[in-house]
């Protein structure tokens, strides 16, 4: 994971409560990276960095934003890591917002294959903390402003309907 081809990448965010800080990183001392959500809905962009106390990550999920799509007001759910320490989660969409998203193509770059990529451009603020998973601890993140790179794969192949009439196998003659 890295802000490789992307020198103008930044991730800045005010963190309050486990985690106290003001968080301002830039290539290339950051890492971003950024996909289709395994479950194929929508995108997640992920951050990380050195906050004085080690690494830290930030991992955006947005199920309702599409590839290239911009918009306003989308609903986001944020999962932040501690490195050696506490994972927590938002758990759920309903928490956070990306109050302005934008994304535009990157051009392709040799050894990508048919993956098409895109420069994601967002800012946005949670209402409500993610908390630690077991318990205890929370942390607001209430603001973030972010410019990353997200690259998609290409779609797989729709697959062929199997009509439940039809035989496994031709039948002998």
């Amino acid at each position: 994971m890295s802000c490789d081809g992307l020198p103008d990448a930044y991730f800045e965010a005010r963190l309050a409560g486990a985690i106290e800080a003001e968080v301002r990183w830039r290539a290339p001392d950051l890492a971003c990276d950024g996909m289709r959500r395994p479950d194929g809905k929508g995108l997640r962009v992920t951050f990380s960095g050195a906050d004085g106390h080690g690494r830290l990550t930030l991992v955006f999920a947005a199920p309702r934003l599409a590839e290239g799509a911009d918009g306003q007001a989308v609903p986001v759910n944020l999962t932040v890591i501690r490195e050696g320490g506490a994972l927590y989660g938002t758990r759920g969409e309903d928490k956070c917002l990306l109050d302005e998203v934008h994304q535009s193509p990157l051009p392709a770059r040799r050894g990508d294959g048919q993956q098409r990529r895109w420069r994601i451009e967002a800012r946005g603020f949670c209402l409500e903390p993610a908390r630690a998973v077991g318990g205890g601890d929370a942390i607001l993140v209430s603001r973030f402003d972010f410019r990353g790179q997200l690259a998609w794969e290409p779609d797989p192949p729709p697959a062929t309907p199997v009509r439940p009439d039809a035989p496994d196998s031709p039948p002998s003659r």
